[in-house]
């Protein structure tokens, strides 16, 4: 039940986003795409004063305040400077960004210490299951919100408004100032639409930047459910249309997510039933096609749960190739044989290393797939309000224990499960976001394998191989907290160690500005790049090597698995090894019965360390000697010699494979 009853509290919270969308989009017509941006912001708001220290009920009228401040912003663009109302959103909505990253300080705002809205209301449950308590709460709350909306908008000003979206020049022949009208309810469309964004910060645990990527389309197709739901012309029926609607996305989200469906695609299908929903309730009013306009909207539904199917099922029974779970059944699993839900937030090369890695220590373990263990395989696209539906189907479907892969996966993992181990892997910093305060002091529940590129032995390869570095370009993306904790870590051995070096700072925003960023550092007279971990620079990294190309630059990576591209020198972990150590991990849990909480995290075991000759010799750069010696990964010749293999068999040709590895987990 708590995949259905979650999905049901996430509608009621998008509700008040979804009755933003309406204001906007019904009453004024109003295509206003700032709800991307302006749900991030009352998040950050309601995160920054709850760390502060502020009650979570205050907090949520400063979030309503702020959103109403970009939606202001929005409209005067709109009405005073004459700028199209869709670009107008659209250049209010980017600029949200860099706005929210300074209201945070930072790209994410763990909550899991900080007591919440919801946190704060569990204190009152009289004995019922948490989601069943905070259902009956929100129940309530949205009685008094749809009483609230539709008081307000049967008063003279709330009717001056619906008549200002109806008729702009009639309103105006009788004396009302249609842009006040138009700026007063794009302000009250954000205001609602960052409170909706302030509850689901506090209802998952944590704010991240991109939480409001894409939630406009999200909005529209609950606005249109629930017209079609509840078709009638008074007010209650709106109002109360739209809350029902955002209720039965979700619930259509998590059916279509428990299926199988995999999370790239449910944008795409809620466009397409958006666009579908549109077309034909045009041609409803028309006259032209079905008798009801409630058909159109059923046609469009049917659309979205037949797409859920088609690209659903077949994602599953790849994933799951075992019967029972191809059929989505939850069946009772024999004794000795476990279900294990794996969860990640992108498809990456890390962290798909590290899964696959994951599975096949575990079978070399025991632990093999259709044989006696099952795995559950979710990815969420980058899309972050759909890991607690991700989640709470493994808790659906009674997953003995759950894997988090990335930063934002664990944080929604550690913030949503509590019952159950969950063990995270590819993290850099799981401090940061509250599972712990050192390794042996964690969460009850959780532990896992962490680490990141010691920003010392990176500056350390650097200044071997490059000795009279005085300047050097670094380049990040603001929007990934695992940069930002790998760039301040570099500050400080730089302040520390090499105080003759002058840093030289490139933020990008998306992989579409690493080239210019690239150029405009190089014009800047550094002396190499000196890149560390950053999925957006990584992502481009052709073009920071087409740019330092251009200025015979050298660059230098924290990642090995691209030294064979034009990088001078790597260091860097080997994925794998995270996935491995997780195995590992949850072998303990499994086989021996440990239980998560005696388990101290573990940090990655093998930094490696390579060169890349070609690209050396064509910058004219000798590697010294005792760089060469620590190498490991060499390229020469075109070839990559890797000489970590040489190591693997040394350990192997003396002891059977497992035994071998059982130093490994006392590290």
């Amino acid at each position: 039940m708590e995949l259905w009853i979650g999905a049901v509290n996430l509608g009621l919270i998008y509700a008040f986003m979804a009755m933003g969308v309406y204001v906007s989009f019904r009453i004024y017509d109003f295509p206003d795409i700032t709800v991307d941006g302006s749900l991030t912001t009352g998040a950050a708001v309601a995160a920054i004063l709850l760390v502060a220290g502020v009650h979570p009920l205050l907090a949520l009228p400063a979030a309503f305040a702020a959103g109403a401040v970009a939606g202001t912003a929005t409209a005067l663009i709109h009405t005073k400077l004459k700028v199209n109302g869709l670009l107008a959103g659209i250049l209010v909505m980017t600029a949200l960004y860099s706005v929210n990253l300074h209201i945070m300080g930072r790209a994410n705002i763990p909550l899991l210490k900080e007591e919440t809205l919801f946190s704060w209301l569990a204190g009152f449950n009289p004995g019922l299951p948490g989601e069943a308590w905070l259902l009956l709460v929100l129940l309530a709350v949205m009685a008094l919100f749809a009483a609230a909306v539709t008081w307000f908008l049967r008063t003279d000003l709330g009717v001056t408004m619906r008549a200002t979206g109806d008729n702009p020049a009639m309103v105006a022949a009788n004396g009302v100032d249609v842009d006040w009208m138009k700026l007063l309810g794009i302000a009250f469309a954000n205001a609602l639409v960052a409170l909706s964004g302030a509850l689901a910060a506090q209802y998952q645990g944590f704010v991240d930047i991109g939480m409001g990527i894409g939630v406009i389309v999200f909005g529209l197709a609950s606005v249109i459910i629930g017209e079609s739901l509840l078709r009638g012309r008074s007010l209650w029926a709106m109002v109360i249309g739209v809350i029902v609607g955002s209720v039965v996305f979700r619930l259509m989200v998590a059916l279509a997510l428990s299926v199988g469906l995999n999370p790239i695609d449910l944008k795409l299908i809620t466009a397409l039933f958006v666009l579908a929903t549109l077309i034909l309730s045009r041609r409803v009013a028309a006259g032209r096609l079905l008798p009801s306009a409630r058909g159109a909207a059923i046609g469009g539904a049917v659309a979205l749960a037949g797409g859920a199917l088609l690209f659903g099922l077949p994602q599953l029974e790849q994933q799951n190739p075992t019967p029972t779970a191809a059929l989505g059944k939850d069946v009772k699993l024999q004794p000795g044989h476990y279900r294990i839900g794996i969860i990640q937030i992108v498809e990456h090369q890390v962290l798909d290393d590290t899964r696959e890695a994951f599975i096949r220590e575990l079978a070399e373990l025991g632990y093999v797939e259709g044989r006696n263990t099952e795995f559950l395989l979710a990815n969420a696209h980058g899309d972050i309000a759909t890991l607690p539906t991700l989640l709470d189907s493994f808790v659906q479907r009674d997953a003995d224990l759950v894997l988090s892969i990335s930063t934002p996966a664990t944080q929604a993992a550690i913030s949503r499960i509590h019952d159950r181990p969950v063990l995270f892997a590819t993290v850099s910093n799981p401090f940061v976001i509250d599972a712990g305060t050192d390794d042996s002091h964690h969460l009850p529940n959780v532990t896992g394998v962490y680490g990141s590129v010691p920003m010392d032995q990176f500056m350390a390869m650097s200044t071997a191989i490059l000795p009279g570095m005085k300047r050097i370009g670094v380049m990040w993306n603001e929007g990934q907290a695992n940069a930002v904790y790998s760039v301040g870590e570099l500050r400080k051995v730089l302040a520390a160690d090499y105080p003759q070096i002058e840093m030289k700072a490139g933020i990008v925003g998306s992989s579409a500005e690493v080239y210019d960023q690239a150029l405009a550092l190089g014009n800047q007279g550094i002396d190499a790049f000196v890149l560390p971990p950053d999925n957006t620079v990584f992502s481009a990294i052709e073009a920071v090597e087409k740019a330092a190309n251009q200025f015979h630059i050298p660059i230098f990576l924290s990642e090995i698995a691209r030294i064979q591209a034009g990088i001078v020198g790597a260091v860097g972990f080997d994925y794998h090894a995270s996935g491995i150590q997780a195995a590992h991990l949850a072998y303990r849990i499994l086989a021996k019965g440990e239980k998560p909480n005696d388990i101290p995290f573990q940090q990655y075991t093998g930094l490696h360390w390579g060169v890349n000759l070609d690209k050396a010799k064509e910058l004219k750069i000798a590697i010294p000697d005792e760089v060469m010696k620590r190498a490991e990964l060499v390229v020469k010749n075109g070839k990559l010699k890797d000489l970590r293999r040489l190591t693997t068999i040394g350990v192997v040709q003396f002891a059977d494979r497992v035994v071998s590895k059982e130093p490994r987990d006392a590290q």
